[in-house]
């Protein structure tokens, strides 16, 4: 009867921490798009030429996000409070650099990247939530396939400049960041346990951020594809 009791705090306990990491997502997506459609439709005039004037402000931002990034994963599981700024920093800051990027691209294309995003998403968490198989070597592979893409990125936007690169590159990271959502889904539940079925606020945070970093990564590659048809 005990087992029985403590097996069903333990699933109730997880069920909590997914609510608690999906909230925290919501906040972070909510608050991109938000500041993504007052860049583009509000401020546009004012905003956008400037940063479009000026590549090493863009990139400056684009550096800043990398250090919120390490800095998440270094004090999630630390101050939570600290975490939690952080994230809805990093979600204001990255709503600003994705409508550099949607200002460059047509509403059809928008619309088809997004829905094909709400649909792949939905998908994959539901296989890494269910699935039996443990994901973490694949996880493991594909987080080192994204340092790759992002050399590779780097490499032909200063060098190459090559569109069927872009294009090669755009359908890797739909195939990476899909794999990563089910990957990611699946730690939250193995970060729970080994927290000791915990449902710390700046451990909730660290996850929200991953799959956070999936869906908008995953978004931005369709959209680039989608915006070539």
């Amino acid at each position: 009867m005990n087992q029985q009791h403590q097996t069903i705090e333990n699933t109730n306990g997880l069920a909590k921490f997914y609510s608690k990491v999906y909230g925290y997502l919501g906040v972070g997506l909510g608050i991109s798009a938000l500041i993504s459609f007052l860049v583009l439709n509000v401020f546009a005039e004012s905003v956008l030429p400037v940063i479009f004037g000026n590549p090493l402000l863009f990139w400056g931002m684009w550096i800043a996000q990398l250090v919120l990034v390490v800095y998440l994963g270094k004090n999630a599981f630390n101050d939570s409070a600290k975490s939690l700024i952080g994230f809805i920093a990093y979600s204001a800051l990255t709503g600003v650099t994705i409508s550099v990027t949607l200002a460059m691209y047509n509403q059809q294309a928008i619309v088809r990247a997004f829905v094909t995003t709400a649909i792949m998403f939905v998908g994959m968490s539901l296989l890494g939530v269910f699935i039996k198989k443990d994901l973490s070597a694949i996880g493991h592979a594909l987080y080192s396939l994204v340092i790759g893409v992002i050399i590779a990125t780097l490499i032909n936007v200063f060098f190459l400049k090559s569109a069927p690169v872009d294009y090669f590159i755009s359908y890797s990271m739909v195939v990476i960041f899909a794999g990563l959502i089910a990957y990611d889904n699946q730690k939250i539940k193995v970060i729970y346990q080994e927290s000791g079925a915990k449902t710390a606020s700046g451990l909730a945070v660290y996850c929200a951020l991953s799959l956070y970093l999936d869906i908008v990564n995953l978004f931005l590659a369709l959209v680039r594809i989608f915006g070539r048809d």
